[in-house]
């Protein structure tokens, strides 16, 4: 079986690796083929994710509407093309109807709230040109729809009665559980994330004040974004996806704070699971799939309101023997539940059962003619 996967950037944005780069190989194994084609390539996506410079983005989104063009004409090699998020992030959906067109199989996976605008922080001049429709359009158009939570499931289930959870898979094997720690000189509270997502540190900017002001000893470590706040200790580190592990062994707390909105109902609770696969203890906004990920003072900590996020951190920051426990009880969770020998069959199964309904539908169609 052959499968060509379309997604828009490449391995090191968090969405397609997540939902597509790193499933793979498990893929492969099982005897499906996989060509992941991106829309932007490697050498293009930091000026894809930086402010402004909207003549190198044109001539980059140019080149990847040619580069769909030519996999659209491919397509009929394939058992199946799965489209991540969208073929092309602007316009109608020109190139899903196409494919429908060429009789191929589509699976349409979308792993955020995308059918809720929301402004880009990068290219917001580009913005008049998407259309929160679209989510609807391709998913009514699509064999399958594939998400990762009940909640964006739900929404697509309005315009499709095919559609399968498949959870976002961890790769237990290279994110690792760091050794545990012990209460030191610093004690390090993590954020892990991008430009556009640090807004959301100001949303516990009070917390985070109380517990500077509370214990001498902590700082909060922000990595991958840009935050600054009278009273909090703050240390800027830039990511790297090489050096991703360590920069997570090296936290004794790890956060991810969410505005109450229903945006945040579609999040898939990315840092929370990486924070428990590396053996961090993490707190998070009790709100949409982060009430289904974290077992509350088992497996992490949920928090809504500004008191409720001083008192988790000030028990994590207290004892180190609870930022073990609870640490070693969320690895062991996302090894049952989001390893990616638990998710790549799911993954599979849908892709397999999209392919045989589809060809079984068609021969149907020969017969009945």
């Amino acid at each position: 079986m052959r499968v060509l996967f379309l997604v828009q950037y490449p391995r090191l944005a968090p969405s397609p690796r997540y939902r597509v780069y790193q499933l793979a190989p498990w893929l492969e194994s099982v005897g499906v083929k996989c060509d992941i084609e991106p829309l932007i390539g490697e050498s293009d996506y930091a000026t894809a994710r930086s402010s402004g410079k909207y003549l190198g983005k044109s001539r980059m989104l140019a080149t990847g509407f040619v580069r769909r063009v030519s996999a659209l004409l491919r397509s009929r090699k394939y058992d199946l093309v799965y489209v991540l998020k969208g073929a092309f992030p602007y316009g109608p959906p020109l190139i899903e109807q196409l494919l429908s067109a060429c009789n191929v199989p589509v699976i349409y996976d979308f792993d955020d709230a995308i059918h809720i605008h929301k402004k880009s922080c990068s290219h917001r001049l580009l913005d008049y040109l998407k259309s929160t429709r679209r989510v609807s359009q391709v998913a009514a158009m699509a064999s399958r729809v594939v998400v990762p939570n009940e909640y964006l499931a739900n929404f697509a289930r309005e315009f499709n009665a095919n559609v399968t959870v498949v959870p976002e898979a961890e790769d237990t094997e290279r994110l690792i559980p760091r050794k545990p720690h012990e209460n030191g000189s610093k004690l390090v509270i993590g954020w892990v994330g991008s430009s556009s997502t640090a807004k959301y540190l100001t949303l516990i900017e009070e917390a985070l004040r109380t517990v500077c002001d509370r214990f001498s000893n902590v700082i909060l470590r922000v990595i991958g974004g840009q935050f600054a706040a009278r009273g909090v200790r703050t240390e800027l580190v830039d990511w790297k996806f090489e050096r991703e592990i360590q920069q997570f062994h090296n936290l004794d707390i790890g956060i991810m704070p969410l505005p109450l909105e229903e945006w945040s109902k579609g999040k898939s609770g990315c840092k929370l699971r990486q924070y428990m696969a590396a053996g961090v203890p993490g707190v998070g906004t009790a709100i949409g799939y982060n009430l289904e990920l974290i077992d509350h003072g088992r497996t992490g900590f949920l928090a809504t309101t500004q008191d409720e996020w001083v008192e988790c951190l000030t028990k994590l920051i207290e004892s180190a023997a609870l930022r073990n426990r609870v640490a070693q009880a969320a690895r062991r969770d996302v090894e049952q539940r989001f390893a990616l020998n638990v998710i790549g069959p799911q993954l599979e199964s849908a892709i397999r059962e999209t392919v045989n309904e589809f060809q079984n539908r068609r021969r149907t169609g020969r017969t009945a003619a």
